[in-house]
């Protein structure tokens, strides 16, 4: 049985291409049941708590998972895969029943899937981190932006946030904690402005369609994340933006959300 293309995200059907098994050219071939082609293994999130098993954006335990796809990009539905633990040496990461995951030592896990005996995936990265308890603004709340020329537009200076953890009585950075951004404000209240007038963008000066007022980033190494707001600054005076994170129970962190203003004077 097969389920409907709709139900497997584009970008994972872009994703298998790399998973096929060796191809020169010419057609892509048929393997056992159907399958041509399989997913990268899809991580439910980017760390696992040490000592805590892997859980979903609201806090629930969740499996791994890898997609089996057909020669017409139709999922195949019953199809098994075995993850694998790549990481050398020592422990990281424990692979239990149901495709779930222990994070059993601080460090970064790699996994591949493998289904069937010719199809596997690449390494795909899982950090193993400490549960954090706390978000924090890393830089100034209230700022402004710079003096644009005219007609053109202007970004404020980055947004960030730090999120850590107490270890040991010292604050720690966590990394690979997804943080949310968003525009909620706009002053005057009421004010209308075109659309992607105010948007925020990443360190590419990239944003997110359809309109640019959420945003989403990963915390670094040292714990931060952050995201700029690009606008043109005419016909507004500031604009509020709030940033909020979960721990990896789904429980949002203390000290947020945060608010940040920008002005336009």
């Amino acid at each position: 049985m097969k389920a409907p293309k709709a139900t497997l995200p584009p970008s994972v059907l872009a994703g298998a291409a790399l998973c096929v098994v060796a191809l020169a050219c010419g057609e892509v071939p048929t393997l056992a049941d159907g399958i041509a082609y399989i997913s990268p293994v899809i991580l439910p999130s980017p760390a696992v708590a040490f000592g805590d098993t892997l859980r979903n954006s609201v806090g629930e335990v969740a499996p791994l998972r890898v997609f089996a796809i057909d020669n017409s990009g139709d999922t195949i539905q019953g199809a098994t895969a075995e993850f694998i633990v790549t990481t050398v040496p020592g422990k990281s990461v424990t692979i239990l029943a149901n495709d779930l995951v222990f994070g059993d030592s601080l460090r970064t896990a790699s996994i591949v899937a493998r289904v069937g005996t010719r199809l596997q995936t690449p390494p795909v990265l899982l950090d193993v981190v400490n549960q954090p308890d706390s978000i924090a603004a890393s830089s100034a709340t209230t700022t402004s932006f710079p003096v644009p020329s005219a007609g053109a537009t202007t970004s404020s200076v980055p947004l960030s946030v730090s999120i850590t953890a107490n270890v040991e009585g010292t604050r720690s950075g966590v990394r690979s904690i997804i943080v949310r951004y968003a525009v909620t404000d706009i002053y005057p209240l009421g004010t209308t402005i075109p659309d992607t007038s105010i948007v925020l963008v990443d360190d590419q000066n990239r944003f997110i369609l359809p309109t640019g007022l959420a945003a989403v980033d990963t915390t670094d190494i040292s714990g931060t994340a952050s995201r700029s707001v690009r606008a043109v600054p005419f016909g507004f005076d500031s604009v509020a933006i709030t940033v909020s994170a979960n721990n990896l129970k789904g429980v949002p962190l203390p000290g947020g959300p945060i608010r940040f203003v920008v002005s336009t004077k």
